[in-house]
């Protein structure tokens, strides 16, 4: 869900303090341009839009057989329960979800690697990284939802309270990730063996703890080790099987830790292939447009699904197919256009608070010491 923090991280090399003081937006947003890597921007849209679409799904096929079936229980399924079963696997919310962990984790690794400004800057930035369009997010939603409560709009803007969008529950993984990152970054800076013991003792934990935040905790970790691996061991054929476990592990498998683990490793043959190898499917315009927006239409997705239903397209006395089409269709366009608008109007101020908020902390610390 990091779109901008490797772009930030060399920028800061090059654009000069007294440029951003003058116009922050504009002089981060030029030199981001021209440093990020846009098909990982593309994978990130196309992984925000399935979990739109596999929400969709979700909606219309229901939490029944066409979302829980595994290829031991397939046998004897009706065809509508067959279709969304595929469809939930052509789309895949909780496998998209993976990916965004070990994305955040190569993303912030990088961002991290040769700039250290000190734990409460770089907890700062991310701050305002993720708070500002959660907040706009909650607004949005909490205005679209009649019975939300103010307690639960509020706690929603600071990621506490997933009872009003259930994606958030990732954001608060994001949260806790975005500190192991910048720990792992830490010691690898102070000596490669804590980098090693941190990552042992990530995946040690992961196997004994299946809650959400230690198991995870092992996506963020992999992300950390991409740019680690040598290039023969990324190809074609690696992410292809890695795109075939990620996608269809939960069906072969079923729910458990294996399951995950299979997830994880498919996300990590992904996103190591792509962050090292263009492609049509991550670089056309489109893939690029969504990862801009990808963060704010994740979240304001859930905004799409309930317009759609107040202008009654669920209502729509059509079959279970195309009444998804119709849904996805509407729903997944206004959320596009809610994005955008958030976009413009609250990410990207936000980003350039706290890039200007990261440098002010930065150079009080550097000056203290020295007053000292």
């Amino acid at each position: 869900m990091d779109t901008d923090d490797e772009g930030c991280q060399r920028a800061d090399e090059l654009v000069s303090l007294d440029r951003l003081r003058l116009d922050p937006p504009r002089a981060m947003a030029r030199e981001m341009a021209a440093l990020r890597n846009y098909d990982l921007d593309g994978l990130r849209g196309l992984a925000a839009l399935s979990v739109a679409i596999g929400h969709c799904a979700t909606a219309i096929g229901g939490l029944g057989p066409a979302y829980r079936m595994t290829f031991a229980t397939a046998r004897g399924a009706t065809l509508q329960d067959a279709v969304f079963r595929l469809l939930h696997i052509l789309f895949h919310a909780d496998a998209a979800v993976i990916v965004f962990f070990v994305l955040s984790g190569l993303v912030l690794t990088r961002s991290l690697r040769n700039r250290d400004d000190g734990v409460i800057p770089y907890v700062a930035r991310r701050f305002f990284r993720l708070v500002p369009v959660a907040a706009a997010s909650a607004l949005i939603i909490g205005f679209l939802t009649p019975a939300s409560t103010w307690a639960q709009i509020l706690g929603a803007a600071v990621l506490y309270d997933t009872s009003l969008n259930g994606v958030l529950w990732t954001l608060q993984i994001e949260a806790w990730g975005s500190l192991w990152v910048y720990a792992a970054a830490t010691g690898k800076r102070i000596h490669p063996v804590l980098f090693l013991g941190l990552l042992a003792a990530t995946f040690a934990v992961s196997y004994f703890d299946h809650r959400p935040i230690p198991l995870f905790m092992s996506a963020f970790a992999l992300g950390a080790i991409v740019d680690d691996l040598p290039a023969v061991a990324i190809n074609r054929v690696t992410a292809i099987f890695g795109l075939v476990a990620l996608m269809t592990a939960d069906f072969l498998l079923g729910p458990g830790f294996a399951m995950r683990c299979w997830q994880m490793a498919g996300a990590f043959c992904v996103v190591a292939y792509v962050a090292r190898n263009s492609m049509w499917l991550t670089s056309n315009s489109f893939a690029h447009f969504l990862g801009r927006v990808s963060y704010p239409f994740y979240l304001l997705h859930l905004a799409g699904a309930l317009i759609a239903v107040k202008l009654g397209v669920r209502a729509m006395g059509i079959d279970p197919f195309s009444l998804f089409a119709v849904y996805s269709v509407v729903s997944v366009g206004i959320a596009i256009v809610l994005a955008w608008i958030t976009h413009l109007a609250v990410e990207v101020p936000g980003m350039a608070i706290g890039e200007k908020a990261r440098r002010l902390l930065t150079m009080r610390q550097r000056v203290a010491p020295a007053a000292a």
